[in-house]
């Protein structure tokens, strides 16, 4: 017996079905036997989507595969083994996943795999901008470089273990017809939980930001209201000059804040939120509309088209346009 068996895709004896079948929903990727019984494999394939968040179950017997992701991941993914074990080589690491040990693949990276003769993997797959939106919710303040997880998750630890048990929960609830999964209302608290869960428990660049998220209750007004102004008008012409006349203060006093307490200068932050906007908005478009890159650049304030491209790809690390072709 499988996972996530009412959400069941692929049945199947074909190591290429298998392949596309995963590719589909994580990333492209090369597998091939490694020794005998390539011939025999059987496989299964179920996906469970929760919006941000989903689950990729897949399982293959009678052969070890040897796997080699063809393209850079664009999303965080938690690889888990429900039985067997996976070798995970990143450039300088190694994971071995098993029953008490994850491994995290975090954008732009590549991994090689050697998966058991007969592993049973689930990934939790969350897409890049809900956790840096989740992140940046709970730092209130802009996240300007990627989230950078340790690889290695040890799901023996307190806050990994809990973690680990809230995903076992959501599969078995998803796995019944009347769970509380079953309703479209309750996908985003499973989602949200996981995501700010996943945050506090792995290590990663913003942990001892995170661990310090407090301070943002003690910010100084002046600060609270340029960054209110910023959050409402981010379209707008926003020098410092202009926000430090909001703000109360001088334009001097404004950036010390804005270093001290947001970690980035006014600008920064402008430029941040019109990122954040603009990619919210693309991925909203609905085919066929006839918005284009450029509509959604000049409505939230860049006017320079290959900056806005740039910026953007290093912030999501995709072009605009890839995210108003897929939609997400």
């Amino acid at each position: 017996m499988g996972a996530l068996e009412r959400f069941s895709i692929l049945r199947s004896a074909d190591l290429d079905e298998f392949r596309a079948c995963v590719s589909r929903y994580l990333t492209p990727h090369r597998s091939v036997p490694a020794g005998r019984g390539g011939d025999a494999i059987r496989t299964d394939v179920s996906m469970a989507d929760l919006g941000p968040l989903s689950l990729v179950y897949g399982w293959h017997r009678n052969c070890e595969l040897d796997v080699q992701l063809t393209e850079e991941v664009d999303y965080y993914d938690v690889n888990l083994a429900l039985g067997g074990v996976n070798r995970i080589r990143y450039a300088a690491d190694e994971v071995l996943v098993d029953r008490s040990t994850a491994a995290i693949i975090s954008p732009r990276m590549r991994a090689q795999m050697r998966l058991s003769a007969d592993y049973r993997q689930l990934h939790v797959r969350i897409e890049r901008y809900a956790l840096e939106r989740r992140l940046e919710e709970l730092l209130d303040r802009p996240v300007p470089a990627p989230i950078r997880f340790r690889p290695r998750m040890d799901l023996r630890g307190p806050a990994a273990a809990s973690w680990f048990r809230v995903v076992r929960l959501l599969v078995r609830d998803l796995d019944q017809p009347t769970g509380l999964t079953a309703h479209p209302v309750a996908t985003g608290p499973w989602a949200g939980m996981l995501m700010t869960g996943l945050l506090l428990a792995q290590p990663h660049n913003y942990s001892e930001r995170l661990a310090d998220r407090g301070v943002g209750e003690h910010r100084p007004a002046p600060l609270r209201r340029a960054i209110g102004y910023i959050e409402a008008h981010p379209e707008e012409e926003l020098p410092v000059d202009r926000l430090a006349g909001v703000a109360g203060v001088t334009a001097r006093s404004l950036q010390r804040y804005f270093r001290e307490y947001v970690g980035v200068s006014p600008r920064e932050y402008v430029q941040q939120t019109r990122l954040a906007r603009a990619h919210d908005e693309l991925r909203s478009v609905r085919p066929g509309s006839g918005v284009t890159v450029a509509d959604v650049a000049f409505r939230w304030g860049f006017t320079h088209l290959p900056r806005f491209a740039a910026a953007y790809h290093e912030r999501y690390g995709r072009l605009p346009s890839a995210t108003l072709r897929a939609g997400s």
